[in-house]
């Protein structure tokens, strides 16, 4: 296959007149593999598109050529096992429809587990995926060991108004010195009686100003459901150290002072998470940074599925709930 490129960009730069040129590239032929994304946890499965933690959900789809402009599809077709280190399949997975206009699903690929099954810390695993016409995949990961959060806090600003909800949130994680760990952390928010209330929300425009390495560096809290804001940090360097959340955020609900039901509580969530599951969303965020720019060092996504693309993820999470 063959694309015509339209080179011209750098006339003005290197003070030449009418470069412009069209550039034929032969492109390799695309074979169409099976993409799956999936993250097994120790706590029970998500149940409903609402859920804090929805964005774990199994999701199977077919890759498609870069000269493909048509939105990814997802499959429904899909059979896809968990199975434990014996061999045993000890989860499998049917397909969910998710609502759309009419009350049809808008979209397909997404899966639900059928048997509730619950990872367990140190255990090893692997996620098997077949559909019709393209080749199976796999993928093994080993369930990381429990953080320790020793301690959390959450101040109001007193100079902001009540209803904006803005504060200072400090936490911090007992990091094992004799491992290379890698983490996740998030902070959600309920009510006095214990109903889900809403998020936590980092401001992000001083992290933004900072370079890629240092942006990897940090202990920052990331959002559900958005990939660019899932953000993993590692303590290669400074094992057996601190780790210290101490930053200003605000209280996101949508259950807001708009209802009369006030923030009672703030619940932090770290996960533990494999080596393959860091490498993904650290390289998803290269990858934004480059913000689309030709010239830019590659970023290409890292990928821990066998015979396709994707990631078979892992998250053990502990939580820490306080009062506001």
């Amino acid at each position: 296959m063959k694309i015509l490129l339209l080179r011209g960009a750098l006339a003005a730069t290197l003070g030449l007149a009418g470069c412009e040129s069209v550039v034929p590239i032969d492109l390799p032929a695309h074979t169409p593999r099976l993409s799956v994304a999936y993250t097994l946890s120790n706590h029970a499965p998500p149940a409903g598109e609402r859920d804090f933690f929805d964005s774990r959900s199994l999701y199977v789809s077919t890759s498609q050529s870069i000269t493909n402009i048509n939105r990814l599809a997802g499959r429904a077709d899909a059979t896809v096992e968990l199975r434990d280190a014996s061999g045993q399949v000890v989860e499998q997975f049917r397909p969910r429809g998710r609502g759309g206009y009419g009350g049809t699903d808008s979209t397909q690929g997404f899966y639900v587990p059928v048997r509730g099954y619950v990872g367990q810390p140190g255990q090893r695993y692997t996620l098997r995926a077949s559909a019709a016409g393209v080749e199976a995949v796999e993928a093994s990961l080993t369930l990381p060991a429990p953080a320790t959060i020793e301690s959390g806090s959450y101040a109001l600003d007193a100079m902001q108004p009540n209803y904006q909800y803005r504060g200072r949130l400090t936490f911090s994680i007992r990091d094992n010195a004799a491992t290379t760990d890698y983490y996740l952390a998030y902070a959600r928010v309920f009510d006095a009686t214990g109903q889900y209330w809403g998020q936590v929300v980092q401001e992000y425009g001083a992290r933004n100003s900072l370079g890629p390495e240092l942006k990897l560096a940090r202990l920052d809290l990331s959002w559900p459901g958005s990939p660019y804001q899932t953000l993993p940090t590692s303590d290669a360097g400074r094992q057996g150290q601190r780790l210290l959340f101490s930053e200003d955020v605000y209280l996101s609900g949508f259950r807001g002072s708009s209802s009369g039901v006030d923030p009672a509580f703030i619940e932090v969530i770290v996960s533990s998470i494999p080596a393959d599951t860091y490498e993904f969303y650290q390289s998803i965020q290269r990858y934004y940074d480059t913000e689309g720019n030709p010239f830019a060092e590659p970023a290409p996504l890292r990928s821990n599925v066998l015979g396709g693309y994707g990631l078979f993820g892992g998250a053990t999470d502990v939580t820490l709930r306080f009062p506001i």
